[in-house]
This record gives structure tokens, C-alpha cells and sequence, in this order.
């Protein structure tokens, strides 16, 4: 036997997301018709009785404790099937039975129960996947949570939703991440799970006969018994022809069982174009093998089990292998009606955590009928009506409880205080005001809410001196001279300036707090260290540009800062602990760009003053995979490197530049016009790299030179000595 746990609402684990691992306020042991229910898509349930101890119980100081503790909000965990463990509910409804003395539990899945009353204002991202979606939702809520998504899906979608709860978002309303992704949900406590398929096939089968207790069949669904076959297919001179059967119509084989054939014409033009059929023999043969493909001749099935009333038949043992299986789980029927074996899906059990049992469980496929498009797939038709049909009913037991609330249905007590001469009006969620802990309070000062019992603290309320104090104020138009201590979401400011300070709360880890000023200007945005309000990095966004600015100690600290304007970006230095890409159409140049700042200085590169480069080396990129038309120098009509050298003359010089700012040192170096084309760039420029590899041409020309010398040389000495 297994027995729920009870925690308070406010259990710290739970407040961080987490299952709670202690024992919280101890075993529900006094428990009766305990039942979970879970539907496929839909709502996560677990209901009981509890009844009040007696003064003999030995445990009667703990189960008291139980027993009172049993209200709206507390948690349970509990043990809801054979595969998935224990799972958290929050109790939505507890309502006491004073003859009995007990009290009757509902309580909704933990992320059911929060998500359905947590709410955001919107949220546009493109191509991302569903947990991502959801993740942007669970972030963007206005109620900060601990939820979190996770999915097995990679696809991505655009998703867009705005002013909607977030049980919403995930199902119930178009554009929802069920409805976008198709997604199957697993409520897993904090973590909202969303499958492509979640279940599987563990082998499990049965066969169906009628009137069986504990089982009921039901048939949904519309079917076709006869459908009307064609195709529009490439005549292949840019036209298109019709083909359709001389005997118009083919039928299933159980055509017969129906009073009237229920017909449907069905579009085979992609399948016959896809094989590259083009004859009527080709879609006869397509169509007569629809039914068995698709199966859209047998109606969809639903198979309701109840395990109770099955388990007192002689057939019992022929089903006792569904307790082996979990919602979404697939099981194959064998229908002896249709003498078809049919797979269906768990669309929803009922479980007794106590005994470990399965109650109920019901098999079948979505509803949907065939009638709502002609020319659909059963697929497509099934997928349609899920959507159609979003309206899931734990939003709905979402709508019901906000309602309830509103119209009074929860019960309330209202007390007129004191009862002679009433000086105030208490309206209470008990009949006693020793008990009651939600309480609005009228009197000659005014009006409060408290959550705490008549003594307050009155967090909500509006007092006669003009004072209103509420956690959140929904309104059209909110007109005010100051508004101090405001946090502002979703919301359009129009102000001629606008300064905010972003200062994090006492305990706040973060070293920084944050300024953002804005004006006609532009905006200015500071981190700011909170050891020292004097250090501090600054971005200022204005017509001229993006500047990030460092501030130490008050001052500017030029060799830390970046500009970003029309002349490009202005940087002191670029420092990487990787490599550094610099991307060009064409070339990468250093060059003083103090020209370009005075007026009428276009940046042409004719008035281009270069600068040095430092550093350990260069490396030419210069690997044969992106060459091509190999020629050997000697063997083009280039002149030799050799006369090169000879013609292209060294030179001592001053440079121009270095004049305007008075320096007077000499260089030495070539003249681009001296070289021929091949070593130079726009006339002006010298190309390094071709001019070593000119003077390596060099040094083999001049090395095979040498050899020739010595050659010439080893000759004149064989001469020598002969005529010596």
C-alpha cells in the first residue's frame, strides 16, 4: 500500500521548484476513495476523503494536524500509476462535511493548477522550438515561477501569443504550442514535458467481444463505405487531364452493413503523379487498396474498462494485461465484430494510489469525422478536429474556478460588528472571526483586504485620508503627479525625460546596480559598481552614434572605450583570447583617420595617410588546394627576378607624412613605379609578398647562375692543366 504526503503551501523546497524530499506534515493515512485521474491532453486529478481523528486514535495529535492543514493550496504528493511515480497536486477544493466529519479533497496537478492563474503579456519569436516557446512564456509571465519546458521536438515554428494565461498558451486557444507543434503533454511536476509521442507499444493485446461486463464499447466517428476515385494528372504539353473509373465507384467489403453506402470522393492525383501512373488501371488499383490502407470502412473504436466489475468475470484474465499499460501507451484490439485487429491509444485512467490499482482505463482514437472536409485524409481530418476542438478541460476547470470566485460560489460569511450598534462590516471565508484568514473590513477609515484574519496585516486597502495600497491595480487611464517605487510592465511612456535607477535588493549578490536615463537626446545606460558609484561602464546611444564608454573613479578612461559613427568604429584596441577575423570585400587598411574629420574630406583613398603594423609575424595564406594554372616562372615571359633587382634601385628618403607631424627621420625602401606590374598594387602600392617571392626567384636564378660559373670554371682548369 502506498500513502499520499501532505505539505504546506509555503514549503520551502516546493517554493524553489523542487520535490519536496522531506516528510512534510506527515502520512494522509486516514484516506478513503482516493482516485487519480488523468486524461490524454486534459486534465490531472487526485481526489479523497479524509476524515476528522477521534480523541482515541493513538495518533490523534498528528492527524489533527493533517486534518486541519487539509485547505485550498496545500500540496499533496502521491503516487498516480506503476510507471510514473509520485506527482504533486495542489488541493483546489476542501469542503468539510460537519455531520460526517470528514472532508471531500480535489486537487489539481501542481502546473495545472499555478499556470492556469499566471498570465503574461505577450511573447513573438521566430523559428524556435516548443520548449524554447514555452520557456519564453514561462519567463514572461507576470507571476515569476519555477516551471521549466523540455521537449523532444527539434522542429521549429514562429510562435505568437499575447495576453493570455500560460495553460493557454500550451493548449486551448489558437496558436497555442499544442496547437502549433501537435505536441503531446506530461505534466512532470515542475517541468512540463512536450513529446512527439508520448506512450509506446508494450506488446499488449486483446480481443473484444460484446457484452462483456466491465466493458463498453462506443463508436465514433463517421465512416466511408464507398468512395468515388480520380486524379488530375500532367498531360505533359503543360496541360492536365482527368481520369476517373468507367464504373465511377469502389466499395469496401462491408459496404453492406450500413442501410445506405456512405460515400466519399477521394483525390489520388499525388499518388499517381508521385509513381508516374497515368492509366485507369493504375487508379483502380490505388483505390481498391484505400480501405486497407487507411481502414476508414471501421469506426473508430473507444473501449471503456472497469477493472472492479471486469475482475468479477471469468474473462478477467484475457484483460488483466492493460494494467500493464500508461496513458498515451498503444494497445492492438482484436474485433471480432469486423474481424480487424485495430490499434488504439489510453486517452484516460482512473488509479487507486492505496491499493496500487488501476480503477478504469479508456482506449480509443480522437474523435473526428470524415464529413467535415470531403476530400481530407483521416489523418489530416483527425489532427482538424484536435484543433477545432482545443478547448482542453483543465482550462476549463481553470474558467470554472475564477468564476466560482467571482460569483460567490465558494461560500463566504459576511458579519456586521458589533452586533447592537454595527460600527463595520467584515466579509470572511469562515463563519468565525477567531478562524477566518481571508477578511475585507469596512469602517468609518476606510476599506482592507487581509489574508491573514481580521487583525491584519491589511496589505490591500483605501483609507479615508486618500491613501490606496494594493500588490497590483489593473486600469484604463492612471493619472498621477509622482509614482515612486514602480515596476512597469508592458506599458508605452511618453515623457520628455526619463531617468530610472535599477537598484538590487538588500542580500542581491549582483555587484552592480543600474541607471537609464533617456531624453530627445538619446539614452544613456550605466552599470555601476555598488562598492564604488564612481567606477562604472556607460552606453549612450545619440544621432552621432554608439559609444561604451569605462569610468574609473570618475574619469573617462579613453584607452577602454569604443565609439561606433558614420567614420566606422573607433576603438583604442581589439583584445581576444582567440582569433580575430577582420572581413572585407576586398582589403583590410590602417590608416590615420584624422583627415576624415574635417569638413570636405570625402575618405577617397587617394588622401589616405597609412600606419604601421606590429607584431610577431604574418602569415601568407598561400596553400596549392586554392591555386590553379601552375607555370613555372622561368617559362613565362616575365622579365627574370635577377634584371629586376638590377633595374628596381634602393633609396634613402624622408616620408611626408612623417614631415607633417615633424619628424625628420630617414627611411629606406623601393619605389612602387620602379617594379614592374606584377610586384605592385594600383601603381602605388608594393605587394610583399610577391616581392619575396620575386627575390627567392632570385636567389635560384642567381644560385643557378653559380652552378654554371663553376661549371665554366672546373672546364678552364681541365684546359690548364692539359696544356701545362
Amino acid at each position: 500500500m502506498s500513502y499520499p504526503t501532505l505539505y504546506k503551501a509555503d514549503d520551502p523546497e516546493i517554493l524553489n521548484g523542487f520535490v519536496p524530499t522531506n516528510n512534510g506534515l506527515g502520512t494522509l493515512t486516514n484516506i478513503a476513495n482516493a482516485v487519480v485521474s488523468e486524461e490524454r491532453q486534459g486534465a490531472f486529478t487526485f481526489s479523497f476523503t479524509y476524515y476528522a481523528p477521534n480523541d482515541f486514535d493513538d495518533d490523534y495529535e498528528i492527524q489533527k494536524v493533517l486534518f486541519e492543514n487539509l485547505k485550498k493550496r496545500a500540496v499533496v504528493k502521491v503516487k498516480v500509476n506503476d510507471f510514473d511515480g509520485e506527482k504533486l497536486f495542489r488541493i483546489d477544493e476542501s469542503q468539510f462535511d460537519a455531520i460526517g466529519e470528514f472532508k471531500e479533497i480535489t486537487a489539481i496537478a501542481i502546473a495545472q493548477y499555478d499556470l492556469a492563474a499566471n498570465s503574461f503579456v505577450g511573447v513573438d519569436k521566430k523559428s524556435i522550438t516548443p520548449a524554447t516557446a514555452l520557456n519564453e512564456v514561462l519567463r514572461a509571465a507576470v507571476v515569476p515561477n519555477k516551471f521549466t519546458a523540455w521537449s523532444d521536438i527539434s522542429i521549429t515554428s514562429n510562435y505568437k501569443l499575447d495576453y493570455k494565461t500560460v495553460a493557454e498558451a500550451i493548449a486551448g486557444t489558437e496558436g497555442s504550442i499544442i496547437d502549433t507543434w501537435r505536441t503531446e503533454l506530461e505534466w512532470d511536476d515542475f517541468t512540463i514535458r512536450l513529446w512527439k509521442n508520448r506512450g509506446t507499444n508494450r506488446g499488449v493485446r486483446i480481443a473484444y467481444a460484446k457484452n462483456l461486463v466491465g466493458l463498453v464499447e462506443t463508436e465514433t466517428g463517421d465512416v466511408t463505405t464507398r468512395i468515388i476515385p480520380f486524379a488530375r494528372i500532367d498531360d505533359g504539353v503543360g496541360g492536365e487531364i482527368e481520369l476517373r473509373l468507367s464504373e465511377t465507384v469502389i466499395d469496401a467489403e462491408n459496404v453492406n452493413e450500413t442501410e445506405i453506402p456512405l460515400a466519399l470522393p477521394v483525390d489520388f492525383s499525388s499518388e499517381m503523379q508521385d509513381a508516374g501512373y497515368t492509366t485507369e488501371d493504375k487508379l483502380r488499383t490505388l483505390a481498391q487498396a484505400w480501405f486497407e490502407k487507411t481502414g476508414n470502412n471501421i469506426p473508430k473504436i473507444s473501449l471503456e474498462v472497469d477493472f472492479v466489475q471486469l475482475a468479477k468475470t471469468e474473462e478477467y484474465k484475457e484483460f488483466a494485461v492493460l494494467e500493464q499499460v500508461a496513458l498515451f501507451d498503444t494497445v492492438e484490439v482484436w474485433h471480432e465484430r469486423y474481424n480487424k485487429k485495430i490499434e488504439t491509444r489510453v486517452n484516460k485512467y482512473t488509479y487507486d494510489p492505496i491499493d496500487e490499482l488501476y480503477l478504469t482505463l479508456e482506449l480509443g482514437d480522437a474523435k473526428y469525422s470524415l464529413s467535415a472536409s470531403s476530400e481530407m485524409s483521416a489523418r489530416e481530418n483527425a489532427q482538424l478536429a484536435d484543433k477545432i476542438n482545443g478547448n482542453y478541460s483543465f482550462i476549463e476547470d481553470a474558467i470554472k474556478k475564477a468564476t466560482d470566485l467571482i460569483t460567490g460560489n465558494s461560500g463566504g460569511y459576511v458579519v456586521l460588528y458589533p452586533p447592537s450598534r454595527p460600527a463595520e462590516i467584515m466579509i470572511m471565508d469562515t463563519e468565525d472571526v477567531t478562524t477566518s484568514k481571508d477578511v475585507l473590513r469596512i469602517n468609518k477609515s476606510g476599506i482592507g483586504f487581509s489574508s491573514s484574519g481580521i487583525d491584519g496585516p491589511y496589505e490591500t486597502a483605501w483609507t479615508l485620508d486618500g491613501d490606496f495600497n494594493a500588490k497590483f491595480i489593473t486600469a484604463g487611464t492612471l493619472r498621477a503627479i509622482d509614482i515612486e517605487g514602480v515596476t512597469i510592465t508592458g506599458s508605452t511612456v511618453q515623457a520628455d525625460l526619463f531617468s530610472a535607477q535599477f537598484v538590487p535588493k538588500n542580500g542581491d549578490p549582483s555587484p552592480l546596480r543600474y541607471k537609464l536615463d533617456l531624453a530627445g537626446a538619446g539614452m544613456i545606460f550605466q552599470a555601476i559598481q555598488r562598492s564604488n558609484a564612481r567606477n562604472y561602464t556607460e552606453t549612450q546611444l545619440s544621432e552621432s552614434g554608439i559609444d561604451f564608454r569605462f569610468f574609473n573613479n570618475g574619469e573617462i578612461r579613453t584607452e577602454r572605450s569604443t565609439s561606433i559613427n558614420d567614420l566606422g568604429i573607433e576603438t583604442p584596441s581589439i583584445a581576444n583570447t582567440g582569433n580575430i577575423y577582420l572581413r572585407s570585400e576586398n582589403e583590410a587598411r590602417v590608416v590615420d583617420d584624422s583627415d576624415f574629420k574635417i569638413p570636405g574630406h570625402d575618405g577617397s583613398a587617394d588622401s589616405y595617410v597609412y600606419r604601421n603594423i606590429r607584431a610577431k609575424g604574418f602569415i601568407q595564406h598561400s596553400t596549392v588546394e586554392r591555386k590553379q594554372d601552375f607555370v613555372k616562372y622561368e617559362d613565362t615571359e616575365r622579365i627574370k627576378a635577377i634584371d629586376i633587382v638590377k633595374s628596381a634601385g634602393v633609396f634613402e628618403y624622408r616620408l611626408k607624412d612623417d614631415l607633417a607631424t615633424n619628424s625628420f627621420d630617414k627611411k629606406i625602401g623601393m619605389l612602387a613605379e620602379m617594379l614592374p606590374e606584377h610586384l605592385k598594387t594600383d601603381g602605388k602600392s608594393i605587394d610583399m609578398y610577391a616581392v619575396v617571392t620575386n627575390l627567392w626567384q632570385y636567389a635560384r636564378e642567381n644560385e643557378e647562375e653559380k652552378q654554371q660559373m663553376r661549371k665554366e670554371i672546373d672546364e678552364l682548369k681541365e684546359l690548364v692543366y692539359s696544356l701545362a
